[in-house]
């Protein structure tokens, strides 16, 4: 149940040392969640039309080889740890060229109402519920 996400990095993404901008990889993360949700039959829509929220509560990276413009990094999300409130998704982020992995890092999150009120993921949408207990065990 692997999935990766292949990108190729813009000019306008990079900074005045002509590499990425660190906050762009924030981006990078969040276009590889909800591609990554898709391909797995869960866009962030469906969550949306049930009335559930999926903020973010925490960003980590850590920064090991730089990216260029015209660049294709393949990006790696994976369900690290969920509970049915909290999800975890880790990343890794490669040189699609060098083989250089670019960054490692972690986001998390929970399930909210549309208050931000937390709730229970199985009692909502049990089937997406399911399908994230899977994809940890992967």
């Amino acid at each position: 149940m692997d999935f990766i996400f292949e990108r190729k990095i813009n000019y306008y993404e990079t900074d005045k040392m002509g590499i990425v901008h660190h906050s762009n990889y924030i981006r990078f993360l969040e276009e590889a969640r909800c591609k990554m949700l898709e391909q797995f039959e869960m866009p962030y829509s469906s969550f949306e039309s049930n009335g559930i929220m999926i903020p973010v509560l925490g960003v980590n990276c850590s920064f090991k080889h730089h990216v260029t413009f015209n660049d294709i990094i393949l990006i790696e999300p994976y369900v690290k740890q969920f509970n049915g409130v909290r999800l975890t998704m880790g990343y890794s982020i490669t040189n699609k060229k060098t083989g250089n992995i670019v960054l490692t890092g972690e986001t998390k999150h929970c399930f909210t109402d549309t208050s931000l009120k937390p709730i229970r993921l199985q009692n909502h949408i049990p089937e997406f519920y399911e399908k994230f207990i899977k994809l940890q065990n992967n």
